[in-house]
């Protein structure tokens, strides 16, 4: 039975359709969010705050995309007092230099100076260089461009921007770190950061998010309150409070196809189908893909979607330990690297983060902590199976032991994200939540700022899971949001006077 209809059906929680969804809803249009399975990224275990994944916020401060939003969302109280800067803004810690990462830059460059003697020069000119081409990057980002490009007007501009940036990038349009040289530890003071913020193992072979996310780390990443989730609950509002609805607890059992648009959404277990003008794919596409028949599939599509597979996977290990093992001045958020010369990748390149939910001050827990330490595990080495999230989660483990090395005595509890228990049989089993794929490729006429497209093969149904934040990270989550609501405005005009 069709009880309802709405303009815009969102299935999935992930952050960029949640910002599409306030969005749209801010504006008029009748939005509903299914939460499709979706879990909060906090969870607790054995007495501790632990994540399903850490995450690095910026761009508050300086992206136009980010500031916008939350204008358009009358959210300025919250811009001004919800994020706030991390100080120090990180620790780089390598076998022979550890550098505290500041958004001071005189204090920045003595700790340039004091572990890259006689490379304090090189280190100015690169950051006077991606200044300049953030200059012509951000109009750009403002104008939120479609990417890639889908008619001729979009394909026109496409080819104004690549053209103006191109002039600024030279002969570095291949390798961002080239003005430093072949210095492996210098060019991994930068890599090591923006392959955790962008999603790349090599992102500096992706000069424009490389610029853009290296300008974000120099000028600071921010803390909010309990994290990512606090962000979704505020948009979650958003959407509640202009006249739409929530059901995270609702999935989606089969879409209804005709003449290449989704038409209808039947509800799992319950006896209802709702009708939708446009549906946003708000978590993996893949598995959304496969509810709709398959007399009315996209099969071709279908298949070009599947044989897009991801490179490595972003696997988490929590840890609750006895506070007394922070070392004194060690920062939130410390990226750790075992040999500059080899692959940011497996235990060579770790993130840890302490108390990574990121709770209030006042709520933290004098005598205990929890901390997060995650890496990149290859495609290749993973075969499916918890055995080997756990052993990957082990091998972590041992790196954490060379950053806190009298982790032993203080540990209480240990938790790999995405391996959970199953509820009948007791054994281990993959949790999709706490295992994020990571995809290399950009795709072409994307100024490499895009991995995923927003547009799909069917005619109203878009791609809004984390994976369309593409290099761009966060901010990305920002940037596909204005695309998509940009796409929405054309597909579906509202009234007249609304």
């Amino acid at each position: 039975m069709l009880r309802s209809s709405y303009d815009v059906v969102i299935v999935g929680t992930d952050l960029p359709a949640l910002v599409f969804g306030a969005l749209a809803a801010k504006k008029g249009y009748r939005v509903l969010v299914l939460g499709h399975g979706g879990k909060d990224n906090i969870y607790d275990f054995e007495g501790f705050h632990f994540v399903r994944r850490p995450h690095v916020l910026f761009g508050f401060a300086d992206s136009n995309p980010i500031r916008e939003v939350f204008r358009e969302l009358a959210l300025a109280p919250e811009m001004r007092n919800l994020p706030r800067p991390m100080v120090p803004t990180a620790n780089i810690v390598l076998p022979d230099a550890r550098v505290e990462v500041t958004h001071m830059k005189g204090i920045l460059e003595e700790e340039i100076q004091r572990e890259f003697p006689g490379r304090l020069e090189a280190f100015r000119e690169f950051v006077r260089r991606i200044g300049d081409v953030e200059k012509t990057l951000e109009p750009i980002l403002r104008d939120t461009p479609t990417l890639p490009p889908g008619n001729i007007r979009e394909y026109l501009a496409f080819r104004r921007y690549r053209k103006g940036l191109e002039e600024l990038l030279g002969d570095d349009a291949t390798d961002a770190l080239a003005p430093l040289g072949d210095d492996p530890r210098l060019r991994t003071f930068f890599a090591a950061p923006l392959a955790f913020m962008s999603g790349l193992t090599e992102p500096w072979r992706h000069p424009l998010p490389f610029v853009r996310l290296s300008n974000h780390l120099l000028r600071s990443l921010h803390y909010v309150e309990w994290g990512l989730d606090a962000l979704k609950n505020l948009f979650l509002d958003r959407i509640r409070n202009n006249s739409g609805d929530v059901r995270p607890t609702d999935s989606v059992d089969m879409l209804l196809v005709r003449r290449g648009r989704v038409r209808e959404v039947e509800i799992r277990a319950r006896e209802e189908t709702i009708g939708c003008g446009m549906l946003v794919v708000g978590t993996d596409l893949g598995p959304v893909l496969d509810l709709v028949p398959v007399g009315s599939a996209k099969r071709r599509y279908r298949a070009r979607v599947e044989k897009v597979q991801p490179s490595h996977y972003l696997v988490t290990v929590n840890v609750g330990a006895r506070r007394a093992v922070l070392p004194e001045g060690m920062a939130q958020t410390v990226f750790v690297v075992g040999d500059p010369a080899r692959p940011l990748e497996g235990g060579n390149l770790m993130v840890v983060q302490s108390d990574p939910a990121m709770p209030p001050s006042d709520a933290l827990d004098p005598e205990r902590t929890a901390i997060a330490v995650c890496g990149l595990l290859p495609a290749l080495r993973f075969d499916g199976k918890p055995a080997t999230l756990a052993a990957f989660g082990r091998e972590l483990l041992s790196g954490l032991k060379q950053l806190l090395p009298f982790l032993d005595q203080h540990l209480l509890a240990t938790s790999v994200s995405s391996v959970g228990i199953h509820p009948k049989s007791g054994d281990p089993i993959i949790d999709p939540a706490g295992l994020v794929p990571i995809y290399p490729d950009c795709l072409p006429r994307s100024l490499d700022l895009a991995t995923w497209p927003v547009r799909t093969a069917y005619g109203n149904v878009l791609h809004l899971g984390d994976g369309t934040s593409g290099p761009l990270g966060f901010e990305g989550a920002f940037v596909s949001a204005f695309e998509a609501f940009a796409i929405l405005k054309k597909k579906i005009p509202l009234k007249s006077g609304v």
